[in-house]
C-alpha cells in the first residue's frame, strides 16, 4: 500500500491511503509527497490524482493574477485563544533568569501564530511550554535572590 503525505504550509500530515488523501479536499496547489519521490509537488501534478481534479472545478483566480495555494485549516468551532505568557516571559528574561526566560519567549511567540493557522492543539502545547519555562525561570530567579541575601547576611555576620 502506498503512503501519501500532504503539507498545509506549516507541517506535514499523513500517511494516508490514496482514498483517504482524496477525502482531505485538497486544492490543486496543495503540496503532496509519496515514496520514492525526491521532492514535494503540487497535488494536480500527481498522476494518481488526475481523475480527482478532472471532476473538481478549477480554482478561482483573477485574470493576470497568480493563484495562491489554499491552506487547509481545521478550526475548532469554540476554540479559545490560549494564554501566550509573552509579557511574563519577557519580564522573567529581564529580571530573573535569562535562559529559561528565552525558552518561555520562544514558546510564547509560537502560541498566537499556531492558533491563527488553525493549529489549536499546537497553540495549547506551546502555551503550556511557555508557562512552564516562565514559571521555572521565575522561581529560580526568586531562589537566587533569596540565596544571595542569605549569603550577604552571613558575610556581614562573620565580619562583625
Amino acid at each position: 500500500m502506498k503512503e501519501y503525505f500532504f503539507s498545509d504550509g506549516l507541517s506535514k500530515h499523513g500517511p494516508f491511503t490514496l482514498e483517504e488523501l482524496k477525502e482531505r479536499k485538497l486544492s490543486r496547489n496543495t503540496m503532496v509527497w509519496k515514496h520514492p519521490m525526491e521532492k514535494w509537488i503540487p497535488a494536480e501534478e500527481l498522476p494518481e490524482l488526475q481523475d480527482y481534479f478532472s471532476t473538481q472545478p478549477p480554482e478561482m483566480g483573477g485574470a493576470g493574477r497568480p493563484e495562491r495555494p489554499v491552506v487547509q485549516r481545521n478550526y475548532e468551532p469554540e476554540a479559545t485563544r490560549p494564554r501566550t505568557w509573552l509579557v511574563e516571559s519577557i519580564l522573567v528574561t529581564i529580571f530573573c533568569c535569562l535562559p529559561f526566560g528565552i525558552a518561555g519567549i520562544v514558546n510564547a511567540a509560537r502560541v498566537e501564530s499556531r492558533f491563527n493557522c488553525g493549529d489549536v492543539a499546537g497553540a495549547r502545547r506551546s502555551s503550556e511550554e511557555a508557562g512552564k519555562w516562565t514559571k521555572i525561570g521565575f522561581w529560580i530567579g526568586v531562589a537566587s535572590i533569596v540565596l544571595y541575601f542569605i549569603f550577604l547576611a552571613f558575610v556581614i555576620a562573620i565580619d562583625h
